[in-house]
């Protein structure tokens, strides 16, 4: 018979021992697929940040939706201080190369509405192929990656 589960025990070397600290896990298989090792390292410590907002907001930016997360620039550039203000096309190129990899998909962009932009993880990344043309749904895009598409067919 199975007794209680133990909850985790926080270790010093990996956190500030906090009650309110959340962790957010990574697994090697991730970590060892084409997807991953074909993303730059600041577009990973984007992909880790958006993992850890996950885990960390209390209230799901869409209710019906567990696997949905926000994030904004005052995340990215003054709580995780990944880019700063001026670098916002770092945060774009990182977050369309996790979308791009199947990582992440854009489900509301926040850029027109001033709001924070909702994203939903993804299990496409597991059948990533760089040697294809990737396919992402237009629905899925931010709105910069939907602009450089149609400044792409203009051309």
């Amino acid at each position: 018979m199975g007794g209680k589960k133990q909850k985790y025990e926080k270790k010093p070397f990996e956190s500030t021992l906090q009650p309110s600290d959340t962790s957010a896990n990574i697994y090697e298989s991730m970590m060892l697929s084409t997807a991953w090792q074909d993303l730059s390292a600041s577009a990973r410590v984007l992909y880790l940040t958006c993992k850890s907002q996950y885990y960390s907001e209390k209230k799901k930016p869409v209710e019906d939706d567990r696997e949905t997360f926000t994030m904004n620039q005052q995340k990215w550039a003054e709580k995780y201080h990944l880019y700063t203000k001026e670098n916002h096309r770092g945060f774009q190129r990182d977050m369309e190369s996790l979308i791009m990899h199947g990582f992440v998909k854009c489900v509301e962009c926040g850029a027109v509405t001033r709001t924070k932009s909702i994203y939903k993880f993804s299990a496409d990344w597991m059948h990533f192929d760089p040697s294809s043309v990737i396919e992402v749904d237009c629905a899925n895009m931010t709105d910069a990656m939907r602009r450089k598409i149609r400044k792409k067919e203009i051309e």
